[in-house]
Order: structure tokens, then C-alpha cells, then sequence
């Protein structure tokens, strides 16, 4: 019987020191790669202006190109058609 309550003592121990080591485990990686956490968001907080920044004055400058085909693009099937009346017209 002494054997049984020795086994359960050891294996609830051995469970807590595991528990401990790994805690500890994970905290010791955490506070490895802190830094490198800490590099990669200021390299984010510097890189992302300077791209996003670019892109955005593109993208506007598209946009303000690009304008008049989308105001003119519904109307285009009746431009062709006047186009096409336009040109029987001359013809004849």
C-alpha cells in the first residue's frame, strides 16, 4: 500500500515539476525572440509609409485616369451605335 501512495506522490510531483520547467521554458523563448519582435514591429512601423504612401498616390493617380473611361463606358453602346448611323449617313 505504501508503494501505491509513494507512485501517486511521485507521479503528482514529477507532474508540478514539469509544469514549472515548461512555464519556464516558455518564457525563456519568449524573452529570446522579444527582441526580434521588437525589430520587426519598428521595421513595419518605418517600411509601411513608405510603401503605402507610394501606392496611394498611384492608386489615386489610376483612379483620376482612369475617370473618364468609367463615365464614359455605360454610354459607349450608344456612342457606337451614333457612330455607326453617323457613318451609313456619310456614305450615302
Amino acid at each position: 500500500m505504501d508503494f501505491i501512495i509513494a507512485f501517486f506522490v511521485f507521479i503528482v510531483v514529477a507532474w508540478i515539476v514539469l509544469k514549472l520547467l515548461g512555464l519556464i521554458f516558455h518564457v525563456g523563448i519568449f524573452m529570446l525572440t522579444l527582441p526580434f519582435k521588437l525589430l520587426g514591429l519598428v521595421v513595419a512601423l518605418i517600411l509601411t509609409p513608405l510603401i503605402l504612401i507610394p501606392m496611394g498616390l498611384l492608386a489615386g493617380l489610376t483612379a483620376i485616369l482612369m475617370l473618364p473611361l468609367a463615365i464614359i463606358g455605360p454610354a459607349l453602346p450608344f456612342v457606337l451605335i451614333g457612330l455607326g448611323i453617323w457613318a451609313i449617313l456619310k456614305k450615302n
